[in-house]
């Protein structure tokens, strides 16, 4: 079914609602919360107005969709702020950047303080967000920001922010958020030996985007791909795990990205006892499962009320179970969050000079 009106786009929420997803609809629509602007982003070392984190439409990265990026949790805990999997995001960051053939991001440690920089710049006593203890939502982005009408990029040294936005909300970020209805795409998943799932670069995602506005114009919340020959995938963007007789069902690597939080939730899920299964998963599994699940960064637990037309009980038992478990390792109190936590130090920042840091 082809968007062929403006009407296919519009959604009936409120013109403030933003969702993991972003609001959509109106032109108009602020998609950065307002408070965000007030903010420091870490651009090559140095921390610049978050409104000076800017690149001109024809840059490569904007024309030809070549930006990597990684998203990470920074969760509130009696240690301080955590990252949730910092390693493995940033490890997965810098393979992103080495598949898509940049060069001089930097290496692990230089992303890991520039991360610990730019959340306690962020909350420090000088920054907009003073005293602020909730989450932050960490985004690494690698990108070409030269000007370019060609295909390939100016230099393959590419431009690196980090920006640490606020949750929005006081104290630990809620883990288990309602219930979805998803629809099922008519549309497969690339296979990796078009594009690696591991490679998360922009433009990998704008089949993605548009199966999401189509079911967005149906009444739907989420889209969910399969693989080209028909086994289960992954959302637009979040995993999806499949409970079935009491076992928690998780497709393999070669075919979906191997998301952090879902790496976190078979843990939990081990650790609680339930048995894990990778493997390829039949949409029939699917179809038929007792309880589906959508995880990701900005949801990592993403309960399925609706596939298509099948309604399911959401959350289930083993979901709330999960919810729990997760809830528990993300305050720092589950016997895995020494192994997921992260405790992020950086020195607080001077006030940052808007005029001098143009240039940085």
């Amino acid at each position: 079914m082809p968007l062929t009106t403006v009407d296919k786009l519009r959604i009936d929420r409120p013109a403030d609602h933003m969702s993991a997803d972003g609001p959509i609809g109106d032109p108009s629509t602020v998609m950065i919360h307002p408070v965000y602007d007030q903010g420091v982003v870490w651009r090559n070392g140095h921390l610049i107005p978050f409104g000076d984190a800017t690149c001109h439409v024809l840059s490569h990265m904007a024309a030809r969709g070549s930006q990597i990026f990684d998203v990470m949790l920074v969760t509130p805990t009696e240690a301080g702020p955590c990252g949730v999997g910092l390693r493995q995001h940033v490890t997965r960051f810098l393979r992103s950047a080495e598949l898509m053939g940049m060069e001089d991001v930097g290496d692990v440690g230089d992303i890991e303080r520039a991360i610990a920089k730019t959340v306690v710049a962020n909350s420090s006593p000088v920054s907009h967000n003073a005293g602020y203890a909730g989450a932050f939502v960490v985004k690494m982005i690698a990108a070409w920001t030269e000007e370019s009408m060609g295909v390939l990029p100016a230099e393959v040294r590419p431009t690196v922010y980090i920006v640490a936005l606020p949750s929005g909300e006081d104290g630990q970020p809620t883990v288990v958020k309602p219930a979805a209805k998803v629809r099922s795409s008519t549309i497969p998943k690339l296979p990796a030996e078009i594009l690696p799932p591991s490679m998360k670069v922009a433009a990998a995602y704008t089949p993605g985007v548009r199966a999401q506005l189509l079911a967005r114009a149906e009444g739907f919340d989420q889209t969910v791909f399969r693989t080209t020959d028909g086994d289960l995938a992954e959302s637009t963007t979040h995993s999806m795990l499949v409970v079935k007789e009491g076992r928690l069902l998780a497709p393999p690597l070669d075919s979906v990205l191997d998301g952090i939080t879902r790496r976190v939730m078979l843990d939990v899920a081990q650790h609680a006892g339930i048995p894990v299964e990778v493997r390829a998963i039949r949409w029939e599994e699917v179809a038929s499962a007792d309880e589906l699940i959508l995880c990701s960064t900005n949801n990592p637990v993403l309960p399925v009320s609706l596939l298509d037309e099948r309604s399911l009980v959401a959350p289930g038992p083993i979901t709330e179970l999960l919810g729990a478990r997760l809830t528990e390792l993300y305050r720092g109190g589950h016997p895995l969050s020494s192994d997921w936590l992260t405790p992020l130090r950086g020195e607080p920042p001077k006030p940052v000079d808007p005029v001098a840091s143009v240039s940085g």
